[in-house]
């Protein structure tokens, strides 16, 4: 066998004083900077499936992880890079190998970009969902019953004020022209049409399940209710009460 052949060979050359590779060696400075990279790619990885699974799991939207996001984005494209250049000298080469190389860097990306559709999706069908009361807040700044605006990326917030606009092209071609021209729509217009209460809102006092990553210390977990809460825990609380932990990275939904 291939590999057996060359055991010996390598075990010699390992244990000879010169025939290892020395610190000092490129190969050595080459594979450690790999390495590292391997490392910061597979944390950013885990970074990014956390901030998936958060973002299905919480009731509201949590804030755009730029961060991740373009950074995922960038080290697919690296990634997708070296899959063609692997495949190029895979073409030129020969090998014993029962599998290509490039394979499992495609199935590293596939990955990744599975994860990253998914946040992104979430994201997307929550939007759909809150649009008229991500759209209003632009009208009432401050004075809107949700802040959910500033959540959003720039293009999440050119697509939520779309579908609300789309939303009251639709009303109204449905039959809420008919009505008169104070009622015809869809958000808060004082003093003849609905209040806040038309608006979409998140339910934040849903109950979800949460891992506790950090000691919390003391936290209320409803309204007569206070624990000293440690890492390792699961509970199964109103959103509300660790929102503030799960925004941090101190608490992670299930």
């Amino acid at each position: 066998m291939f590999f057996e052949d060359h055991l010996d060979e390598a075990l010699s050359r390992e244990n000879s004083p010169d025939g290892g590779v020395s610190a000092a060696d490129p190969r050595h400075s080459h594979d450690t900077a790999t390495a590292s990279s391997q490392h910061g790619t597979g944390t950013l990885l885990a970074a990014l499936i956390q901030a998936a699974e958060n973002e299905r799991a919480a009731p509201d939207i949590l804030p755009y992880p730029a961060a991740i996001v373009d950074g995922v984005a960038a080290q697919i494209a690296a990634q997708n890079a070296q899959i063609r250049n692997a495949n190029a000298e895979e073409a030129r080469s020969s090998s014993l190998l029962p599998f290509r190389p490039s394979d499992l860097m495609a199935l590293e990306v596939q990955r990744a970009q599975f994860f990253l559709a998914e946040l992104l999706r979430q994201r997307l069908r929550k939007i759909e969902a809150l649009a008229p009361a991500i759209a209003y807040e632009a009208q009432a700044g401050i004075a809107a019953p949700t802040q959910l605006r500033s959540l959003l990326s720039h293009n999440e917030v050119i697509v939520a004020d779309r579908l609300a606009e789309l939303a009251g092209r639709c009303a109204k071609l449905a039959g809420l022209q008919a009505a008169p021209p104070e009622l015809q729509h869809l958000v808060p217009h004082p003093p003849f049409a609905e209040g806040d209460e038309v608006l979409p809102r998140p339910d934040v006092d849903r109950y979800v399940f949460c891992v506790v990553l950090d000691d919390l210390g003391v936290v209320r977990l409803g309204d007569d209710a206070v624990q000293t809460v440690h890492a390792g825990e699961i509970f199964l609380v109103p959103y509300r009460s660790f929102r503030p932990y799960v925004l941090e990275g101190r608490v992670r939904l299930v």
